[in-house]
């Protein structure tokens, strides 16, 4: 998530990928209260200076190893409006049915809401491609249609995503594949 590299010698990207694998491995070890930048650097086997520069808090680190530094648009490829809609409702629900993400959820959900930068950057790193696309998909033609499909697209960012962390936290498991289906079905009907 940070954004901002610093100029100079290249960073050794086997740290990050140690690093970031340490840290999915202890939100299910230890979970995020006792979860530390410190401990995340004791285990991963680097200094805690290399871990700072790299990333900005702990829910910074948090958000890298379970989301990854951008997100992953290879399931939209191909897809036309109902595809888009369909993968966003399954790779939300795929998302918070992860244990790494499980674990990390109550913690971020405190630290997201507390910190209002890492929270827009979140926001605007995440979603904003996946509104590109779907804002392609509607074939917008006056800024009043693009600014709409913008606002739809967001909007659907936000049932797919809270339907998904609430199917994951509170649902009972056993509704969770009925559930997305259905969801997705009708999230589909509304772009219709």
């Amino acid at each position: 998530m940070n954004l901002q590299r610093a100029a100079g010698r290249p960073r050794d990207a086997s740290i990050d990928e140690r690093v970031l694998a340490v840290t999915r491995e202890l939100l299910l070890d230890v979970g995020w209260d006792e979860l530390s930048v410190r401990l995340v650097a004791t285990r991963a086997g680097v200094g805690r200076a290399s871990l700072g520069r790299r990333w900005n808090s702990k829910a910074e680190l948090v958000l890298h190893a379970i989301l990854g530094e951008t997100p992953d648009l290879a399931p939209f490829s191909g897809t036309d409006l109902y595809g888009w809609v369909e993968w966003l409702v399954r790779g939300s629900h795929e998302l918070f049915a992860r244990p790494d993400v499980r674990a990390a959820v109550p913690g971020l959900l405190v630290a997201l809401r507390e910190n209002a930068q890492l929270r827009s950057t979140l926001w605007a790193t995440f979603s904003g491609p996946a509104i590109d696309l779907y804002v392609a998909h509607v074939d917008a033609q006056t800024e009043a249609q693009r600014r709409r499909a913008e606002l739809d697209a967001r909007a659907l960012l936000a049932m797919a995503a809270g339907a998904a962390l609430f199917t994951a936290t509170v649902a009972d498991e056993a509704d969770a594949e009925a559930l997305r289906a259905r969801i997705a079905q009708l999230l589909t009907a509304a772009v219709g």
